[in-house]
């Protein structure tokens, strides 16, 4: 986490500290952000001075500069391990003990839709992952994410994943296209890595629709609060009349 030239954050096991590394200037840091973005197409620039999107590696980047940076660009970095964790690490760091395994599997097998919701960088992601190895080999699974971050272990898997503007400002296609698209394209689940608007609609059909089983993450205090923000997504989807059926269905049929 990089907040202007003198100031280098590093977080570690949960902890942030400030680093001992430092930029010459702000000028340099802009001129760093813009050669870590232009590989893959994108620019940062006064008319756009936001950016976030996906490195090569499968780091998310997020930039922000002048005007809206009022102390010098601000840079972060999220990294991803290698390594993919399964069930056993976090038996291991207590985040979960064996019966709440053997539940959590039985849900996936018997198909109940699932939605994880959690504060950011509390391992939502993380646990969708370990979920999704639960699901047979033998399904079609269609994942829809922002930025992709799931390692999906299955053959039959399409990984979608949504695209900002070009240069010009066009050919967007955010996750809530995507969402309605996948409907139809015959699959036996769908994993959308994060529902945070309009797409929770689409979310919410794909599961009361033929598409039981289907997972995906919300950001949310708690479970009462994570039903709340769905029928608040759903608002974000000009669908009022339709929000409270399928808030009914879902909280009778999902876990």
């Amino acid at each position: 986490m990089v907040n202007g030239a003198a100031n280098v954050y590093v977080e570690r096991a949960g902890k942030i500290t400030l680093s001992n590394k430092q930029f010459t200037s702000d000028r340099q840091l802009r001129l760093v952000i813009e050669r870590m973005i232009a590989p893959i197409g994108r620019r940062i620039d006064e008319a756009t001075p936001m950016v976030d999107a996906r490195l090569a590696d499968g780091s998310r980047v997020n930039a922000i500069i002048h005007p809206l940076a009022l102390d010098g660009p601000s840079l972060t970095i999220r990294r991803f391990g290698h390594e993919r964790l399964n069930v056993n690490n976090l038996v291991k760091n207590g985040a979960v003990v064996p019966p709440m395994v053997d539940f959590l599997r039985a849900c996936v097998e018997a198909r109940l839709n699932i939605i994880i919701s959690g504060v950011p960088v509390s391992g939502k992601t993380t646990l969708l992952n370990i979920l999704s190895g639960y699901i047979p080999d033998n399904e079609r699974i269609v994942t829809i994410e922002d930025a992709a971050e799931l390692m999906l272990n299955q053959r039959h898997v399409v990984r979608l994943e949504a695209r900002p503007p070009n240069l010009e400002g066009r050919a967007r296609f955010e996750s809530a296209i995507w969402s309605g698209n996948a409907l139809r394209m015959r699959p036996d689940r769908i994993i959308v890595g994060e529902c945070r608007g309009g797409e929770a609609l689409d979310m919410l059909q794909a599961m009361n629709t033929g598409h039981d089983g289907s997972l995906t993450t919300i950001h949310a205090n708690s479970a009462r609060d994570c039903l709340s923000r769905i029928e608040t997504m759903v608002l974000m989807a000009d669908s009022k009349s339709r929000s409270a059926p399928f808030a009914n269905r879902f909280h009778r049929r999902s876990t």
